[in-house]
């Protein structure tokens, strides 16, 4: 029993003897350091578009990469594709600004082999001059520096590269589907105003799916409500208003978009009698019904002003 335990506590001994040797000491990480402050020079000058400043703070054979490139021959950009960079993003964008994302800072790593990284987790902002699209997008970046610390040797940018597509798509003009102004689905929006008005909710009610969602402006945001409460709502409403009629105003729309969106556009004068008072009650609406593929509405958007029931 003896031998068993010394063997145990020597196993044991052995085990954090091995787990302390797998630690290694590979440099120190600091909060402050004059890495640090070469990569906010470097960032007020980039947003600045200070070609002068770039100019300096850059490594003649400096590069910069997209860490999520994939494209095993990416090369990165060189020093002068940087300043060009930057010289479009400080002429192009309104409210230009790159800032710290949250409470993060930047770190400053002092590696034993490979040099000074310096990490930063920030925020790129701006409003395009001509399209006024916005990007507001987290960004991080790591600086390598050079061997005395004086200058930036390369930078790793990662970002969501999907915005920054888009934000190019807005200088295109591209198709998105087809807009119909007769169609199934706007038959179908029709037959459903005209069984409200004719008081057929049976009918009104079959153009949507039994999983169909109702939003209402008048509700809070974000907060939608089944096909059987919705009936109740009107069923409710009913009660104390007369509908008088249901007038198109204009012509609905159908989207029929690139992929699987489908969507009618419409609005209406419904025309309503307050039972109790006797009161016309005209109510402007806009509604947004979308389709699912065997065209019934599987979800009602609609706009107007529900004060006017008050």
């Amino acid at each position: 029993m003896k031998n068993k335990i010394q063997l145990t506590i020597a196993a044991i001994l052995a085990l954090a003897t091995a787990a302390m040797s797998q630690k290694n000491n590979n440099g120190k990480i600091f909060d402050e350091h004059p890495g640090i402050e070469l990569m906010h020079k470097f960032t007020k000058a980039y947003v600045a578009g200070d070609k002068t400043t770039l100019e300096a703070i850059l490594t003649d054979d400096f590069r910069g990469y997209n860490g999520l490139n994939t494209n095993k021959d990416y090369k990165g950009k060189d020093k002068q594709g940087l300043i060009n960079e930057s010289i479009y993003w400080s002429s192009q964008l309104k409210g230009f600004k790159i800032t710290k994302r949250g409470k993060s800072y930047p770190d400053a790593l002092e590696y034993k082999k490979s040099g000074t990284w310096i990490d930063t987790w920030d925020v790129f902002y701006g409003v395009d001059k001509e399209t006024g699209f916005k990007i507001e997008t987290p960004i991080d970046r790591s600086f390598v520096l050079s061997k005395d610390g004086t200058q930036i040797k390369s930078m790793i940018v990662r970002a969501n590269m999907a915005i920054f597509q888009k934000y190019s798509n807005t200088f295109s003009t591209i198709e998105n589907g087809t807009i119909y102004k007769d169609h199934p689905y706007i038959n179908t929006v029709r037959t459903m105003i005209s069984a409200l008005e004719l008081g057929d909710l049976d009918l009104a009610y079959e153009q949507f799916a039994d999983n169909a969602k109702f939003n209402d402006i008048n509700a809070p945001r974000g907060e939608s409500h089944s096909k059987s409460d919705e009936r109740a709502q009107v069923e409710d409403l009913l009660t104390n208003f007369e509908i008088v009629s249901m007038d198109e105003y204009g012509y609905p729309d159908y989207l029929a978009y690139n992929g699987d969106g489908s969507t009618v556009l419409s609005w209406w004068n419904f025309r309503f009698k307050n039972k109790a008072t006797g009161e016309d009650v005209v109510i402007f609406i806009h509604l947004s019904h979308d389709f699912n593929k065997v065209g019934k509405i599987i979800g009602q958007v609609a706009y107007y002003d529900g004060s006017l029931f008050n």
